[in-house]
């Protein structure tokens, strides 16, 4: 639900194409309207086809930008009532109705007849109007005549009907449209059909306003960012400390605005798979119906169909990873012709499948097939379409759905560019940022669960917080946990470190001294202590810094004696069951920063890839596996082969780390 502090004062226009669904269900339990229709069917059997927009809402108080409006009753027991109205491609309508039918006698209220509720452009049916709800606003797809009616074969024994409202717009504007549907709301406040259409309207225009008014502050919010670092350069106001403050707000703004911007992008997402979700019911209606009178023709031909049986997946099944595995068989005996798959009502490719093909005229009697069928995110509908040499057709269909478990990630990102005691980073708070865009507005992690630590925020004790508490009581044995940290390291003389060079190393937080790492920064043990404290056995942590202590890099020296670094200390913090570290470089390198890029290397080959540039095998996911082999190959070359990334530790299967849109 979006909230009143969400929305502020601009409103937008609604595009054409846009598609008003449900947000809030109404109970359509109300008595009958009567006005503007005719209590008896028209002698001709048309229903009241004159304007009567004086009895549906006064002329004088009707607004330009408003077309037509008819009131239509459409009786149970006939096909198709004329609405008298007219619509132009692209035009927008709105249908209001409030009524009851009854299918057969036995029938008491029971049955969602609204169903069989339809309206039709031209010839063309264009599907259930409500689907239990009975008040919506569409887009024509083709222009012609508006009818509106009942699809039931055996509507002769129908009783009932309904009293519709049809408003056409000569506007797309959707705060114009929710204006009017708002006083035609109050002039009829009884009427469930106007109810619901203000409703629907008044949601989609909140809606976009919200999301156009987020994007705005969030780009408004960046080029101020942008410029406050610009200004670090010149002289005079605003002073250093000044600009920090400043700055700080400022993120804290973007980072509030990023997580609004996640939620409403969340919401939108929804509205879109409740929409298609009607459109594939309004689909079924139709083929259904195509499916009967096909099947009647054949009875009179004495021809049969193919027979097609489908034995994975089951209608209804639930996958987390974007593909099942469609299996089946189709066979006829005068031969089959073609086997067609569909998701979404889009075609998909079976040149390289392996069973799945097209067949000549004088195709075999059986074709067995075996593929793997890639999803869209949300609902989906799969069908399979098996055609014989008659041009007959048997096609079997279901509903799939593909939600990727992101509910249950849980993560903590740290960037720090301004530490106070050490050398300043120009790009690691960059870097932090980027990737927690990627998790909230891209991946769409709740913002809730992602921590971001900027600069002054991620001082040791906060890290030792966030990390051993926060993260540890929020994240359960199933849950993801991802850790990323763009910042400086630093090693410093042990010679009771196990991994057997003399050193301990360091992850150096904001407020760290280099006179005194052990007090003040992190060291990995301890980083391998905090990681086998969370539960989590999916865990992913990720550092963009180094420990050679040579300059240009992401890291400091301590003391004037360089020494080779074992690679030991990455096993020891990976180790247990489901880690995974990946660092930027190897021991002894350094993680560069470069001006071009505006991040490290490693962090900006990291996000490109799990962009998408990184999905080697197209199924829309991006593993562990697949980021680490991308940047393996990407760094080296971008840095002359002077920075290597590595990996340790493993889990079981394959660890999504993103999702392509």
């Amino acid at each position: 639900m979006i909230t009143n502090r969400y929305m502020g004062s601009v409103r937008f226009a609604y595009t054409k194409t846009a598609l008003i669904f449900c947000l809030i269900a109404l109970s359509a339990g109300c008595s009958l309207w009567s006005r503007g229709a005719s209590d008896a069917p028209a002698a001709n059997g048309q229903a009241l086809r004159e304007d009567v927009t004086s009895e549906v809402f006064p002329r004088s108080q009707t607004a330009p930008y408003v077309g037509q409006i008819k009131s239509v009753r459409v009786y149970g027991n006939r096909d198709r009532t004329d609405t008298g109205i007219d619509l132009a491609a692209g035009k927008l309508y709105s249908i209001m109705a409030k009524g009851r039918v009854f299918l057969d006698s036995e029938d008491a209220g029971r049955g969602p007849s609204d169903r069989v509720f339809v309206k039709f452009i031209g010839d063309e049916v264009q599907g259930p109007v409500f689907f239990n709800e009975i008040g919506d606003t569409f887009v024509a797809i083709a222009p012609g005549r508006l009818y509106l009616g009942v699809n039931d074969k055996r509507r002769s024994d129908n009783t009932g009907y309904y009293d519709a409202v049809v408003v056409t717009w000569d506007t797309v504007d959707y705060n114009l449209i929710a204006d009017f549907l708002k006083k035609l709301h109050e002039r009829y406040p009884g009427h469930p059909g106007i109810t619901q259409a203000y409703m629907r309207a008044d949601k989609v225009r909140d809606l976009t306003a919200a999301r156009a008014h987020t994007a705005q502050e969030i780009e408004q919010t960046r080029e101020r960012i942008h410029a406050l670092q610009q200004s670090a350069a010149q002289k005079g106001v605003p002073k250093p400390e000044e600009r920090e403050v400043q700055q700080r707000e400022l993120e804290q703004r973007l980072a509030e605005l990023t997580a609004r911007q996640s939620q409403l992008d969340r919401l939108d997402q929804q509205l879109q798979q409740e929409k298609a979700h009607s459109t594939r019911l309004s689909q079924e209606l139709d083929r259904e119906r195509k499916e009967k009178e096909r099947m009647h023709k054949l009875v009179t031909e004495g021809k049969t169909p193919p027979l097609l049986l489908i034995t994975a997946p089951e209608d209804g099944h639930k996958s987390e990873s974007g593909s099942v595995r469609l299996t089946g068989a189709a066979e006829d005996k005068r031969g089959l012709k073609t086997i067609d798959i569909f998701v979404n009502d889009r075609p998909v490719p079976i040149a390289d499948t392996r069973g799945v093909r097209h067949v000549a005229e004088t195709g075999p009697r059986r074709v067995n097939f075996d593929r793997k069928i890639q999803l869209d995110e949300g609902e989906n509908q799969l069908r399979v379409v098996a055609t014989n040499i008659d041009d007959l057709t048997a096609e079997r269909s279901m509903s799939l759905q593909y939600y990727p478990k992101r509910r249950n990630v849980w993560a903590v990102v740290i960037g720090i560019n301004d530490y106070p005691r050490l050398p300043k980073l120009k790009y690691a708070a960059n870097d932090a940022e980027a990737f927690y865009r990627l998790l909230v507005e891209e991946n769409r992690v709740p913002a809730e669960n992602v921590t971001l630590l900027m600069n002054e925020q991620a001082t040791l004790v906060n890290l030792r917080s966030t990390l051993g508490t926060r993260l540890k009581n929020a994240a359960r044995e199933n849950d993801m946990v991802i850790i990323f940290f763009a910042g400086h390291g630093a090693t410093e003389r042990d010679a009771t470190s196990p991994d057997g060079d003399g050193l301990e190393k360091y992850l150096l937080p904001y407020d760290t001294d280099a006179a005194d790492l052990y007090t003040t920064a992190l060291p990995m043990g301890e980083v391998g202590r905090i990681l086998n404290r969370i539960r989590s056995e999916r865990l992913v942590f990720i550092a963009d810094s180094c420990y050679s202590g040579a300059s240009g890099g992401r890291t400091i020296s301590v003391t004037s004696t360089r020494a080779n670094i074992a690679d030991g200390y990455l096993d020891r913090v990976a180790g247990g069951r489901g880690r995974v570290i990946i660092t930027a470089s190897s021991a002894n390198e350094v993680s560069v920063e470069k001006d071009e890029l505006h991040h490290g290397v490693f962090t900006y080959y990291l996000l490109e890839g799990l962009r998408g540039t990184a999905d080697t095998d197209r199924d829309s996911m991006v593993t562990v596996d697949e980021a680490y082999r991308y940047v393996s190959d990407q760094v080296p070359q971008a840095t002359g082969q002077e920075q290597h990334p590595v990996r340790k530790g493993s889990v079981e299967g394959n660890l999504v780390l993103s999702i392509v849109r």
